[in-house]
């Protein structure tokens, strides 16, 4: 009776533990990218990677944003069917997806990132549309673009198994600089 009784105990201390940290955790932004695909020879497919790493180039004396890059490893999706980015993209001979910004456009409430993908050793343009928040000593960028797979493939895909389009949402967390201009600290808010 005994063992019983302290089963019954570690299963209820267990229990409160995991609901004591469901209830203690926050909400805050992480850097992340992640994709569903609507298409496809199985339902769903989607995935996100914590493993995206991104770099950030800012105007020393505005604080606006001059360049942005970031580099994903195809392999550290997860999800339903998160391995999916990776077969495309043949992971084991192409790693990574990486992005380098050729022009950052502002436009009234995001800015317009125009640039290069890197998909399966193959370069195109893309345009991704970005929003930038200022939060709490971070600057949070949020984005997404779309990746066209036919133009990182040589010839025509089968439309059963490989989707014509893979919609891409990321969101990328920087420490925000504070910039000195004539011997001032001025924050890039």
């Amino acid at each position: 009776m005994k063992t019983l009784a302290n089963r019954i105990l570690r299963f209820t201390s267990i229990f409160v533990l995991i609901s004591m940290q469901q209830v203690f955790s926050q909400n805050e932004p992480i850097t992340k990218m992640s994709y569903e695909v609507t298409s496809g020879p199985v339902f769903p497919i989607d995935g996100e990677s914590l493993q995206m790493k991104g770099q950030l180039g800012l105007n020393d004396s505005t604080g606006e944003i001059e360049s942005l890059a970031f580099q994903v490893p195809l392999i550290s999706f997860i999800g339903s069917h998160g391995g999916y980015l990776a077969w495309l993209g043949n992971a084991r001979e192409n790693p990574d997806l990486n992005f380098r910004s050729n022009s950052i456009n502002k436009k009234k409430d995001y800015l317009e990132v125009n640039g290069q993908l890197e998909f399966r050793r193959r370069f195109r343009p893309i345009t991704m549309n970005i929003t930038r928040k200022d939060v709490d000593g971070e600057i949070v960028l949020e984005g997404n673009f779309q990746i066209s797979t036919s133009d990182y493939f040589f010839g025509p895909t089968p439309p059963d198994l490989v989707a014509a389009w893979i919609p891409i949402k990321f969101t990328m967390v920087f420490d925000k600089p504070d910039i000195i201009i004539e011997g001032k600290i001025l924050s890039t808010n």
